[in-house]
């Protein structure tokens, strides 16, 4: 009798334990980090004057990847890459998301070499580009658009935002790399995440649970393609 009792009691906490693991996980959508994300999005980055391409050196180092970024040439009339409808592409921004496809805070790390600033714009289906955030000068004064630092980034900086305090709710279809002049700008450590730990922190994951999420799974999403933040202390 005294062994069935244990073996409940086991059960009991094992179910206690996973429900508290479950119910602090951190989902998220990566965008960019590492060589995969990075050749996934090239050929979706269909509008805007600027060259885009994989960057293998000058990368963002202080996470699990460190390998690969975007780099956006600031050629042209608007220097940038972008796509207002990024395929499969229907992130939710909500206060308190709990489906896989809702978020509410972006974490990014850029840099940028020459001109005088940096954008990085989100497509919504309520204010179209409405959303953004600059470093440096906003060159062509695209607004609205929240000034993160008056210097422009000379060297990476991450920084991560709260979606629904900065703009609030809504739909989120495509995103934009604004480099606007020569010579680029640069973005590594791209990702939507639930809650506000950064996911792709060194420190958030197992190597094992970070894998990326290519657009096309956002659809029918693979349980193995979302990261699970660790439970916190």
């Amino acid at each position: 009798m005294r062994f069935y009792k244990l073996i409940v009691l086991i059960l009991i906490g094992f179910m206690v334990c996973n429900h508290s693991v479950w119910s602090k996980e951190n989902r998220a959508f990566v965008v960019i980090d590492g060589k995969k994300s990075v050749d996934d999005i090239l050929p979706k980055l269909t509008n805007g004057a600027g060259q885009a391409k994989l960057e293998k050196n000058d990368v963002y180092k202080e996470d699990d990847d460190g390998k690969a970024a975007l780099l956006v040439v600031g050629s042209g009339g608007d220097g940038q890459k972008f796509n207002p409808n990024m395929p499969d592409w229907q992130l939710e921004v909500v206060k308190n998301p709990t489906k896989k496809n809702q978020f509410r805070y972006i974490t990014f790390a850029w840099k940028k070499k020459g001109g005088t600033g940096i954008q990085l714009q989100l497509h919504w289906t309520t204010n179209s580009w409405g959303h953004r955030y600059h470093s440096g000068v906003n060159e062509k004064n695209w607004n609205p658009s929240i000034q993160l630092d008056k210097k422009m980034p000379e060297d990476w900086e991450v920084y991560t935002r709260d979606l629904v305090e900065d703009w609030d709710e809504g739909v989120m279809t495509g995103i934009a790399f604004t480099a606007w002049s020569l010579d680029h700008g640069i973005w590594d450590h791209v990702v939507f995440h639930q809650q506000e730990d950064d996911p792709l922190a060194p420190q958030a994951v197992q190597p094992t649970e970070k894998l990326p999420l290519t657009w096309g799974r956002l659809k029918k999403p693979d349980p193995r393609y979302w990261l699970l933040n660790r439970e916190r202390n």
